[in-house]
């Protein structure tokens, strides 16, 4: 972890991110941190309590495409975050002008799920990604 960093533990993992460049907000199962403009920094993890991955996306999926309009929503495909399987998708959508991006990673924890998202263009969202330790 870089000395100017923080760490976040909760719903089954811990990560770091960057204080100085980051405003977090927590709410009951879910913690983003980000900064102002949503892309430098955007990194969200949520826990889904007794829904598998699939359960999961088929909820979240048909929020995304009405939001953000369809074919918004990428497929879910099988993936990994080191040796642990996992589930990814993606979703895009524009905002002032400017494109903006998602991609979701879901992990299995026993009967639950853990869902990060992050901005994937964002090198910054890549370091935070790659602190993650699992701890369930």
């Amino acid at each position: 972890m870089r000395p100017d960093w923080t760490r976040f533990t909760g719903f089954g993992v811990e990560f770091s991110y960057p204080a100085s460049a980051a405003e977090r907000e927590d709410a009951a199962d879910i913690v983003r941190v980000r900064s102002a403009d949503r892309q430098e920094l955007y990194f969200e993890v949520a826990r889904f309590r007794g829904l598998t991955p699939q359960q999961e996306y088929a909820r979240h999926r048909p929020y995304l495409e009405q939001r953000f309009g369809p074919g918004s929503v990428t497929e879910l495909t099988a993936t990994s975050l080191g040796d642990t399987p996992a589930w990814t998708y993606s979703f895009s959508w524009h905002e002032d002008g400017r494109a903006m991006e998602r991609t979701a990673v879901l992990l299995q924890f026993g009967p639950d799920t853990c869902r990060m998202i992050r901005d994937p263009r964002s090198a910054l969202n890549e370091e935070v990604l790659a602190s993650v330790v699992l701890l369930d």
